[in-house]
Formats: structure tokens, sequence, C-alpha cells
């Protein structure tokens, strides 16, 4: 079932984002690191929600096996843009037990509903090149690529 967060899923979003963490340390080891315990990856996702980050929440068994964290952001019209509201999926996680059943589709689906919801004509998503199965899920999602990223570290 997925629902909205509430402070009760806290210890187990943050040990959801533990996992997606070490995904991160595990191939881009300088830029992550894996130094902070429960409680101050818990007070990373508390600061988060108090910025105005939304997250929704697929329980069972009435514990978060999966999470899905979003903003909404307000674009301003520039000298070339128009102004524009759009939802950024800032990152989504589901337990390695509970992958492959379609948790993380029906989270994005959600996320679209609410976002839709909340006035945004569209959404947006970084993903890091390695990883291969979410940038597949956003675009099964209909996502498609929209700006490439590219980085260069010096020294």
């Amino acid at each position: 079932m997925i629902d909205h967060f509430t402070e009760t899923d806290l210890p187990h979003v943050a040990a959801l984002l533990r996992g997606l963490n070490a995904l991160h340390v595990a191939r881009v080891p300088q830029r992550f690191h894996d130094a902070a315990d429960e409680t101050a990856l818990a007070a990373f996702l508390a600061q988060q929600m108090a910025e105005g980050a939304q997250a929704l929440v697929y329980r069972a068994e009435g514990v978060p096996r999966g999470y899905l964290l979003w903003k909404r952001r307000d674009m301003p019209a520039s000298a070339v843009d128009r102004a524009r509201r759009l939802a950024v999926l800032d990152h989504i996680a589901v337990a390695p037990s509970w992958r492959r059943r379609g948790i993380g589709r029906r989270l994005v689906a959600r996320f679209e509903a609410e976002a839709r919801a909340a006035g945004c004509e569209g959404w947006i998503t970084m993903v890091h090149a390695f990883n291969g199965a979410s940038a597949g899920l956003m675009r099964q999602s209909g996502a498609a690529l929209a700006v490439e990223v590219l980085e260069k570290r010096l020294g």
C-alpha cells in the first residue's frame, strides 16, 4: 500500500536510504561516503521534509519497503525560458527482497498523480550513469533523456 510518509517511517526509510547510498558509495566513492549512521540519515531525511520535500512510502506488513522522495520546483521565466512548475524526483529506493514486484513503478505512478495535483506540468530526475535499473524504471515510466550532464574530475 502506498501512503504518505509519517514520522514513524523515519527509521525504516533511513535504512532504505543507507542501502541506496551504499550503491552510490560503491560506484562513485569520490563523491559519496558511508560515514553517516542511521541517526544522521534520519536527520537528513527530516531536514529534507522540513524544507518542503514530500515522500511516499510503500508499506507491507506495516513496514516501509520502498519510498520515493520528491520536491516541487517553481522555475521563473527568464529571457529564454518559460516559467514552469516541475516535480523533482530526488530519490527512490526499494528494499532488496521486495524488488522486481512493481513497487518502484507504482511509487512513480503515485508520484506523478501527486505532482499533477500540485500543479506540476512534468517531472525531472537525475540518474547516475552506472544505475541502469533506475534509468530503466524512469524510461518505463515515460521519462526520456532531456539533458546530459557531463563531469570531469580534476586531479
